[in-house]
């Protein structure tokens, strides 16, 4: 009865800012545009025609049919302004401009003109660079640029998109870092946030081919996101081409012995749609190792994914969607570990399922409703040679969330409110031996919690000339091991001068962080876990921050599009997290206070006479404030200082310039070459020395989400191959700087009509093999390598 009534009080919170519409409420809108064309000629009848969509900001290209009354419907556009372009033949070519500024449903007339005997009509129009009366715009991959991206390691295909945009920092183990926030990406998936951790180490790795775009957003955040706000990655799964059959295979195989693979059937008639997908791989290299030889490192994958979508009437669409992914997994080891033959494996697995259904009660009134169940396994096994300790694990969580919104869109007005609430059942088991020391166990951890979090929410977009304002108010409420309750203002303003077609925009959000769910259990019982090594500790708190942003954006030649921005983020008790006494098993933590600012920079060229080329710059600095505020008391060391000293320190996120640059060139219509760069002048070490004069580099608090590497208490002791030590600058007390240049050459071998066609594309990373030092050793993170050279060659076909 008690958790009976705490489940209504959270539904109460929801309620509050829809009590009004009478309905429940949700978050993040992605390809949820729909858009129908009618076509007609100077008397009013239906005319068959092949209509077009097309937007630079963000990238979209869509064409479909008209039938014979001329009638055509585009379903999933994301919002953004298009380039409606109609042709039939016999007459002129018609041109619209179109703005999808909501997911309301948008319909647009077209009349033909007949065209003259003689001459012929030119498309002249193009779609704007930029939106220039939106404050807050991320950057967008579609789905030719996922096709023709770089082949990657296993696991890692969307992650690279995601480091193409400036701000986001790639460390050991593929672990995602947005403006030098750790734990703190969000995922979404047609419009339903994930807030676990998503590192390959952690959870089953998303793969390109599973959708149709990537978009990425770091500031300006409108109020219908929350909990993992240091950035957002939103997913949307593949987008039907067309009515009838239509599949794709896409084969690669590489170096470190690296085969992926992947299959979808896409089927559409009227309105229902039917899509499957299956991709699975192997690979020799999965995580970033500790030493040059690269031991134990294999890993697989697999899974498989179902689509459905129906329209229910012209007004109604209901979607199911539904994903299974597991990987497997050898932990590399050191050299000590490997000439004592330790071997541990990991596993992890993933099923889940959503549905969403949208409907318009009104031409300006649309409604939406999603919900979601979601199982999370990890594993950790070792043999009786693990050194220098023995461990065991065995966690997850099952998920069930309910979301909704309902937007009102007017002329200047666009008014969105909703809210969601969310269960976790968790469990952690975790048992740890001395090396050598068993049967005996020392510890056997298990525990069971549930937790309950709920949100409201209300945003408006203002469009007043070339003012553009956004202005939001978010309520959280979270419970597990602490209780917490954050009201988070967001607001977001730009203004356009048409004179110079310059957008100056600035943003404000607040933020409230809840503390991460993985290994939390462990991290807030370690009191009584009765270990020497540890001290005590304290409930993992909420992370509360400030983000501000400025900048501006303008197009240049209505080629390119320029955008530099300033940003800095103020926060309190911001999560990290450390390693559980050399075991690879990370948990949460929490320190006093950090301050993070930089400058980003991107140069894009979208397309122009065949040439596609981008070039992006960060500069940022990050400085952490001990003592630690949650989680674990190491004891000894500097572990110790950190828990009872306030000091400043880098944060393990702290690399001050980062480069990447990429052009492609078709030198023919079906032939492609493409090349990039990447440099990072490398991030702080943590050398665990109680001499260092250096205390701020040594206390550096390091990267700890590498579950499953060899996140250990790697000291000079351990043997370290000279080849890694000339890429450690000690003097500087940092990695020195990391470079990679990569090349890419294509070509479509096989094409018949629009939608069948075979290609190859042959890719090589890092084309001088540098060796490229992520991490070196520390208190809270070990040594990881990057790869080598990587040559692969991919196999993409359409049918």
């Amino acid at each position: 009865m008690r958790h009976a009534r705490r489940v209504l009080s959270h539904i109460t919170v929801v309620s509050i800012v829809a009590v009004g519409a009478g309905i429940p409420c949700a978050v993040a809108q992605g390809m949820d545009g729909r858009v129908t064309v009618r076509v007609s000629d100077s008397t009013g009848g239906g005319v068959p025609a092949t209509v077009e969509l097309t937007a630079r900001s963000p990238e979209f290209f869509a064409r479909t049919r008209a039938d014979a009354t001329g009638l055509a419907v585009f379903r999933r556009v994301p919002l953004g302004t298009y380039l409606v372009v109609v042709r039939s033949s016999g007459f002129a070519t018609a041109e619209r401009r179109l703005e999808i500024g909501s997911a309301v449903p948008e319909s647009i007339g077209v009349s033909l003109e007949v065209a003259p005997v003689e001459g012929s009509i030119t498309v002249t129009t193009s779609p704007p660079l930029f939106e220039p009366l939106r404050p807050s715009q991320g950057t967008r991959s579609g789905r030719e640029a996922l096709d023709r991206a770089m082949a990657t390691g296993l696991g890692r295909s969307t992650i690279d998109v995601v480091t193409t945009t400036p701000g986001w920092l790639l460390e050991a183990n593929a672990v995602l870092h947005p403006r030098g926030s750790e734990y703190d990406t969000q995922y979404v998936i047609d419009g339903m946030p994930l807030y676990d951790n998503r590192s390959i180490a952690f959870a089953p790795a998303f793969e390109n081919s599973e959708f149709e775009a990537v978009s990425v957003l770091t500031a300006g955040i409108p109020a219908e996101y929350g909990r993992r706000l240091g950035g957002v990655i939103a997913l949307d799964t593949r987008r039907n081409p067309g009515q009838g059959h239509h599949g794709s295979m896409n084969l690669s195989r590489g170096a470190y012995g690296t085969r992926i693979g992947s299959l979808t059937h896409q089927y559409a008639r009227r309105g229902t749609e039917l899509a499957i997908g299956v991709q699975g791989g192997s690979t020799d290299r999965y995580l970033d190792p500790p030493s040059v030889e690269n031991f134990t490192n294999r890993a697989s994958s697999g899974g498989g994914n179902l689509r459905f979508a129906r329209d229910l009437t012209a007004r109604d669409r209901l979607t199911a969607y539904a994903r299974t992914n597991r990987t497997g997994f050898l932990v590399p080891n050191d050299l000590v570990q490997q000439q004592a033959g330790q071997r541990q494996d990991r596993r992890a697995r993933e099923t889940a399922g959503q549905i969403h259904y949208q409907g318009a009660v009104r031409s300006s009134v649309l409604v939406s409703a999603r919900a979601m169940v979601r199982d999370l396994t990890s594993s950790l096994w070792s043999n009786e040679r693990s050194t220098p300790v023995w461990v065991e694990q065995d966690r997850g969580f099952r998920e069930g969330a309910f979301v909704g919104d309902i937007t009102f869109s007017g002329e200047r007005h666009t008014i969105k409110a909703g809210g969601d609430v969310r269960i976790n059942w968790v469990r952690e088991r975790f048992a740890l031996a001395d090396a050598g020391g068993l049967p005996a166990v020392d510890l056997d951890f298990r525990d069971r919690r549930r937790s309950l979090e709920s949100s409201a929410f209300v945003q408006d977009q203002i469009r007043f000339r070339n003012l553009s304002l956004s202005a939001g108010l978010r309520l959280d409420r979270y419970e597990l091991l602490v209780e917490d309750t954050a009201l988070s203002p967001r607001l977001a303003a730009s203004y356009f001068i048409p004179g110079i077609a310059l957008q100056a925009y600035a943003s404000y959000d607040r933020i409230f962080q809840p503390p991460p769910i993985e290994n939390l259990l462990l991290s807030s019982a370690a009191t009584g876990l009765g270990l020497d090594q540890v001290e005590g500790s304290l409930p993992v708190p909420a992370s509360r921050a400030h983000f501000f942003e400025v900048g501006v954006r303008k197009p240049l030649a209505d080629a390119l599009r320029l955008d530099v921005k300033h940003f800095w983020r103020l926060f309190r008790n911001p999560i990290d997290d450390d390693v559980f006494l050399n075991t690879g098993l990370s948990f949460p933590i929490t320190f006093d206070s950090a301050r993070i600012k930089g400058t980003e920079a991107r140069l894009e060229m979208p397309s122009w006479r065949g040439i596609t080329a981008v070039v992006s710059y960060s500069n940022l600095l990050g400085l952490t404030r001990s003592p630690v505020t949650g989680g674990l008391f190491i004891e000894g060391g500097e572990a110790e200082e950190l828990r009872d000293v306030a000091t400043e320190f880098p944060i393990s996120q702290d690399q001050r310039n980062t480069v990447a640059a990429m052009v492609r060139f078709d030198i023919h219509p079906r032939i492609w070459v493409a090349a990039g760069a990447r440099y990072g002048s490398g991030l702080p070490i943590e050398l665990e020395d109680d001499d260092d004069d250096d205390g701020g580099d040594a206390a550096d608090d390091g990267d700890g989400d590498d579950e499953g590497s060899d996140d250990g208490d790697e000291t000079l002791e351990q043997p370290i191959a000279q080849a890694i030590l000339h890429q450690v600058n000690f003097a500087r007390s940092r990695v020195r700087p990391n470079f990679s240049l990569d090349f890419s050459i294509g070509a479509r071998v096989w094409e018949r009509g629009l939608r069948r066609s075979a290609s190859v594309q042959l890719d090589v990373r890092n084309v001088t093999d540098r060796l490229n030092v992520i991490n070196f050793s520390g208190l809270f993170s070990g040594t990881a390598l990057a790869p080598g050279r990587q040559a692969t060659v991919q196999l993409r076909l359409r049918f």
